[in-house]
């Protein structure tokens, strides 16, 4: 369901935002939160995975430039260990980063920028197909 309709698909999902610009991370920890999303932030490649295998979560909002090991080692790691859905955020907007996020098990590629409103109704649309994919819609 979209914002606004009934209830956002990131209503009660645990999201682990991943970015190494704070006020980035504090701009989409907002959106999320204001989705009903209850949101943990850490900013690099190796707390992503530490967060995400240890604590768990529904949702890793991962970017790719990342101290340590960059976002699709972490996306590799998360996934080997984790039914987790990673979802990719990025100004690297070329066709071989896209397949680099694919290959190492993102559910989606999002571009920075983006408005509040696009990132919301475009996670929601890859953890609806996500659900839908593993019976849970």
């Amino acid at each position: 369901m979209r914002q606004g309709a009934a209830a956002s698909a990131l209503a009660g999902r645990r999201v682990l935002v991943v970015d190494d610009t704070p006020e980035l991370a504090e701009i989409v920890t907002f959106v999320l939160e204001r989705a009903g999303a209850d949101v943990t932030t850490v900013f690099d490649g190796d707390a992503a995975v530490r967060h995400a295998t240890r604590e768990g979560c529904d949702l890793v909002v991962l970017d790719v430039g990342l101290p340590g090991i960059d976002g699709f080692e972490a996306c590799r790691r998360i996934v080997a260990e984790r039914d987790t859905c990673v979802v990719m955020l990025s100004a690297r907007v070329t066709d071989a980063d896209r397949e680099r996020g694919r290959v190492a098990g993102a559910a989606g590629y999002l571009i920075k920028p983006f408005t509040p409103r696009g990132l919301v109704a475009d996670l929601e649309t890859i953890i609806e197909a996500r659900d839908d994919d593993h019976g849970r819609g």
